[in-house]
């Protein structure tokens, strides 16, 4: 399923934005199902967060988010990956990860790293991770917390722009 990215545009994009996340849920964010109040909550475009649409055959399959943008140098973008749920186990977050590491190394020559962050039971998400050269870097022990009160252990995950091309 090839893809394109496309940047989002706010505000033009939000209408859509809405749609694409109120249709989906979420099992592994914080709100898993969220609501037009919890879209206008997210940022998705400013000097430090960046986000694109996945397309395929002019549909939204995917929304990347990119964080922490506005301290690249010393610091480490971290980014939000959301694949609409008839379009999950497809490859599509593995593309995503893909594109989205190859861009921030590309576009942002002094990048020194990316991180990603995953609840520790997001196994597919571990998965596309490690298939993507990215390595697992630690657990941060019941700091993820779930819609519902419950707590998850973090993990982290880094890749560095010397291990891009291993």
């Amino acid at each position: 399923m090839p893809l394109n990215f496309i940047r989002v545009v706010l505000p033009d994009d939000f209408d859509r934005l809405v749609d694409f996340l109120c249709a989906n849920r979420w099992p592994f964010h914080r709100i898993t199902q969220p609501q037009t109040t919890d879209v206008s909550h997210l940022e998705f475009a400013n000097s430090e967060v960046t986000s694109y649409w996945a397309v395929s055959d002019g549909r939204d399959v995917g929304l990347i988010r990119l964080l922490g943008l506005d301290d690249l140098v010393e610091g480490s973008p971290l980014f939000d990956i959301r694949i609409a749920e008839t379009d999950r186990r497809r490859g599509v977050g593995g593309e995503c990860v893909q594109w989205l590491t190859d861009h921030l190394f590309t576009t942002y020559p002094g990048l020194h790293r990316v991180e990603a962050n995953t609840r520790a039971d997001n196994v597919a998400m571990q998965r596309t991770l490690g298939q993507s050269g990215y390595q697992l870097e630690g657990r941060l022990r019941e700091s993820w917390r779930s819609e519902d009160g419950r707590r998850y252990d973090t993990l982290v995950y880094g890749l560095l722009r010397t291990e891009r091309s291993r």
